[in-house]
């Protein structure tokens, strides 16, 4: 029926294909188990240097709203309390009310930069991590040095898999 298929195409849109972990220890491979924790993550580490205050922050917003529900009926006096080290508050709390309410509404989730993907607040950052932590995409150059390096190391994980099995054997560890 129609609405099995609805169905299936709402939760298949919001599974994660994430590559595997690396060595660079990226915040955003804590997240890429879920699409809306990625780009929410994205949105609240953007323009932010301090990775003690990234990680604190994420992880506590996480801690107090771990659905998109749950930070929809948010109070933003208590998000502010959690997010104020981040700066840019306003801005961040659109942001998340955008991401929030287009994960749990749109029929097949997917993002883009322009047209009906676009969602405020999220740019080319959140769009490449979006396209390398949860649909699993190697094939492209991102934009952002760090995820740049995160993509050439996983390419050259991938390649010593494959040059490890053409030799008749197992890949190695």
């Amino acid at each position: 029926s129609s609405g099995a298929q609805d169905w299936k195409s709402y939760v298949l849109s919001r599974m994660s294909t994430p590559p595997p972990a690396s060595a660079l220890d990226l915040m955003q491979e804590y997240y890429a188990h879920c699409p809306w924790r990625l780009l929410v993550s994205c949105v609240l580490m953007s323009r932010v240097s301090s990775h003690a205050t990234k990680s604190r922050c994420v992880a506590a917003f996480f801690e107090h709203y771990p659905t998109p529900s749950e930070a929809l009926d948010a109070e933003a006096r208590d998000l502010l309390a959690i997010l104020a080290p981040l700066g840019l508050f306003p801005n961040r709390l659109k942001s998340l009310v955008a991401v929030s309410e287009r994960f749990l509404e749109m029929p097949a989730f997917d993002v883009g930069l322009q047209g009906d993907l676009k969602i405020y607040g999220i740019g080319q950052f959140g769009f490449d991590s979006f396209q390398i932590f949860i649909r699993g995409r190697l094939d492209f150059q991102p934009g952002d040095r760090t995820l740049q390096a995160f993509v050439r190391w996983q390419q050259a994980q991938r390649r010593r898999e494959e040059a490890g099995r053409g030799r008749g054997g197992e890949a190695p560890p």
